[in-house]
C-alpha cells in the first residue's frame, strides 16, 4: 500500500496483480487515477465537467491547439507535487517549456488544458460498498510564481463552498462510479469559478496535505487505520464512517505548509514551543540545516508544516499567527527565511 503520493498507487496495483495480493484497485483503475491522459479521456467520455484539453508531443503544430483558448496550463501526464506544471500564454512558450515538463515524466506527450480562474477545493473521503463518504471538503489555498503555479500554502476547513455540499457529494459519487471504486480512499481536486465546478484531478489515496493527521480530529474517522486494515485483511471495520457530519460541526482547521525565501538554512527553532500550544495538532520542519533553498517551483521545496484547529475563524487565525511568531528558520547572516502570506489565514476570500 501507499499513502500521500500518486505514482506508487499504480506500482502497488501492478505488484499486487503479479503477486496475487488483494488490492482495492485494478491496474486499469490505478492507471486512470495516476495518468492524466487516461483520467481526462475518462472524464470526457462520461461527461464529467473539466477544462478543455489536448495532448501535445514534440514538434506539435498550432492546429493541434484548435478549440483551446490561451492561457493554458501544461502538465506532465504522470507526475505530482506541481512538478512541471506551468501557465503559458502562446504556442511558443509551450515549445520553450516542453522539455522541462517532459523531464518529470516517463511519457512522450504532455497535457495542455485551458486555465480556469477559480478557487481550488479538495475532497477527501472514503468509499464503502460503492458509496462515497466525504470526510473533509477544504479550500486548497495556492500561490503562483509564474510560470509555475498551483503550489499549495494551506488547506482550510470549512470551505467557502461548504454550503454547496450536496452538489459536491453528487459530483464525488459520479467520479466514484466512473472509477468503479467499491472500497477505499479518494482524493479529488475540484475547481469552482464563473462556469461552475470543473474537476481538475482525481486520485485514490490518502492526501498529501497531512489528511491522515487532521481528518481523525475533524471527522472521527481514523483514516490511516482504515487504509491499513482494508489492505491487510477482509471485513475491516467502517463503523467510524457513521455520524461524520455531527463530528465536524463547529470545527475550524488550517493546515499551514510554509516555504522559505532563497538562501541556505543555518538554524531552525521553535517547534517544541509550537507543539506545546493549545490547538496545534502536529507539525515539523521538513528540511535539514545546510539545505540550499532555491526560488519556489513546486511542493518539494516545502520547509515545514503545522496543523491548527479552533472553534472559530478568529481564534484559528490567532493560533496561526502565534505559531509563526515562535517559528524561525535563519540563514548564515541570521536573516529570517520563513515566508508568510495573508492568504494563509482563514479566510482570505469572502466573495464566494
Amino acid at each position: 500500500m501507499t499513502a500521500g503520493t500518486d505514482q506508487p498507487v499504480l506500482t502497488a496495483a501492478r505488484v499486487s496483480e503479479i503477486r496475487k495480493l488483494p488490492y482495492f484497485l485494478t491496474v486499469d483503475q490505478a492507471l486512470m487515477v495516476t495518468n492524466k491522459k487516461v483520467m481526462k479521456q475518462a472524464m470526457a467520455q462520461r461527461g464529467i465537467p473539466t477544462m478543455k484539453f489536448t495532448f501535445l508531443k514534440k514538434g506539435f503544430r498550432e492546429e493541434d491547439l484548435a478549440g483551446l483558448s490561451f492561457p493554458l496550463v501544461i502538465k506532465p501526464l504522470d507526475s505530482q507535487g506541481q512538478r512541471g506544471v506551468l501557465k503559458v500564454d502562446n504556442p511558443e512558450e509551450i515549445r520553450n517549456h516542453l522539455d522541462h515538463v517532459l523531464s518529470f515524466s516517463r511519457e512522450e506527450e504532455i497535457l495542455a488544458e485551458e486555465y480556469y480562474p477559480s478557487v481550488e477545493l479538495t475532497v477527501s473521503g472514503w468509499v464503502e460498498k460503492g458509496r462515497s463518504h466525504i470526510l473533509s471538503l477544504t479550500d486548497r489555498v495556492t500561490i503562483d510564481n509564474g510560470p509555475h503555479l498551483g503550489v499549495c500554502l494551506s488547506h482550510r476547513y470549512p470551505s467557502v463552498r461548504d454550503h454547496d455540499s450536496k452538489t459536491l457529494e453528487a459530483l464525488t459519487q459520479e467520479l466514484t462510479c466512473m472509477i468503479g471504486l467499491e472500497e477505499g480512499p479518494l482524493y479529488f481536486q475540484i475547481l469552482y469559478g464563473e462556469r461552475g465546478y470543473r474537476v481538475n484531478e482525481i486520485a485514490c489515496r490518502l492526501g498529501g496535505a497531512y489528511e491522515d493527521e487532521f481528518i481523525p480530529w475533524l471527522s472521527g474517522v481514523p483514516l490511516r487505520d482504515l487504509m491499513i486494515e482494508m489492505t491487510s485483511r477482509e471485513g475491516y471495520n467502517t463503523e467510524s464512517l457513521r455520524g461524520v457530519q455531527e463530528q465536524k460541526k463547529g470545527k475550524f482547521l488550517s493546515v499551514q505548509m510554509f516555504f522559505c525565501r532563497p538562501g541556505i538554512i543555518q538554524a531552525q527553532r521553535g517547534f517544541e514551543e509550537v507543539l506545546s500550544r493549545e490547538g496545534i495538532l502536529s507539525g515539523a520542519f521538513l528540511l535539514k540545516e545546510g539545505t540550499r533553498i532555491v526560488p519556489r517551483r513546486n511542493s518539494t521545496q516545502r520547509a515545514g508544516y503545522f496543523i491548527a484547529c479552533a472553534a472559530s475563524a478568529e481564534e484559528l487565525n490567532r493560533r496561526i499567527r502565534n505559531a509563526y511568531r515562535c517559528l524561525s528558520i535563519t540563514d548564515p547572516e541570521d536573516g529570517e527565511m520563513i515566508q508568510f502570506d495573508r492568504r494563509m489565514l482563514f479566510p482570505y476570500e469572502k466573495t464566494l
